[in-house]
């Protein structure tokens, strides 16, 4: 069993996308396989809400009096919208930290009307407006509030990485991580689909306190998850409190959900080509095919379960399609 989006020109299939899929219940043992449970990912930004639990059990959020809109762009990949840079902005100023040294680099806002505001107004981009800066911003409060020389603090053997690292492998279930660097050039890591979905698992599971704080905060503030017009935001609005997930490059994303039952579910979905769009698809496709969202909310979702694909003109020439494919 895997997960198809066909890419439709027209009537014609143009292109597809092929994806694995995994959720586990809250014993966690499987609840559903499309592709195989142990099938390897680099889970990129989906580690952010466990890096953030590393950050938190340092101390860093009491020491610097950090607020939920702080914690959660913390686990972000935001879009540079101004109020995600204010928010990264001001943990800086609370930890006494430079802008200059967040190691993330620098990039154009995500978001489109940002980005042309920046243009308009003839300024430049900065590290804040990087989509990984609150995750950055946090590992400097982290550093500051172990008394840890920051420099170089996103090397994987400084000792910071290598905190964030044991935090990872206790969450993971795993001894042994292989681990490399992502874009942001902090480090990333090497786990099976299972593994992942057992992490989102515990996510909502209220068993840890670290992670039911982040819950909390990515729960009341979804836009700083991601941002506008993007799913991660939208779906934790539309949740309300039951469920949150967090997109990682390369077609990776983690999910928590909280069933009516009161019961944790954690999924890991990968699109073995990286296309983003084919992850949101099959995001939905999966939670529908688990009865863990109802039609209503697939219809608030529309624009990212079967989005139209239009030409520079705005006129719809194609559209998305997903479905759980059988062997």
């Amino acid at each position: 069993m895997f997960l198809v989006s066909k890419y439709f020109r027209g009537p014609t299939v143009e292109s597809f996308h092929i994806g694995f899929a995994i959720a586990v219940d809250e014993s966690g043992d499987l609840l559903f396989a499309a592709g195989e449970p142990d099938y390897p990912i680099f889970i990129r930004s989906t580690a952010k809400p466990f890096q953030t639990a590393a950050i938190l059990e340092s101390g860093a959020a009491e020491k610097f009096n950090l607020n939920d809109e702080e914690i959660a762009v913390m686990c972000s990949s935001h879009s540079g919208e101004s109020y995600h840079v204010d928010t990264v902005n001001a943990i800086l100023k609370k930890i006494d930290a430079n802008l200059d040294q967040l190691a993330c680099g620098i990039h154009p806002p995500l978001d489109r009307q940002s980005y042309e505001q920046l243009v308009l107004q003839g300024r430049r981009p900065t590290a804040l407006h990087h989509i990984c800066s609150g995750e950055h911003a946090g590992m400097l409060a982290m550093a500051k509030a172990l008394g840890i020389d920051p420099t170089n603090y996103h090397q994987p053997n400084h000792p910071l990485q290598l905190r964030i690292f044991d935090k990872i492998k206790h969450y993971a279930g795993r001894d042994k991580i292989p681990m490399a660097i992502d874009n942001c050039n902090a480090p990333t890591y090497f786990l099976p689909l299972k593994n992942l979905a057992l992490m989102y698992k515990q996510l909502v599971s209220n068993e840890d306190d670290n992670l039911r704080r982040i819950y909390h905060a990515m729960s009341l503030h979804p836009r700083m998850v991601s941002g506008r017009n993007r799913f991660d935001t939208d779906f934790i609005t539309h949740m309300s409190g039951r469920g949150v997930a967090k997109i990682g490059s390369e077609g990776v994303r983690g999910l928590g959900i909280r069933t009516e039952e009161g019961k944790s579910v954690g999924i890991a979905i990968k699109v073995q080509s990286g296309n983003p769009e084919a992850c949101d698809s099959m995001t939905i496709v999966v939670l529908k095919h688990l009865h863990l969202i109802d039609d209503e909310m697939v219809k608030k979702l529309e624009a990212y379960h079967s989005p139209s694909i239009k030409s520079s003109t705005d006129i719809e020439v194609g559209k998305i399609q997903t479905e759980i494919v059988t062997d």
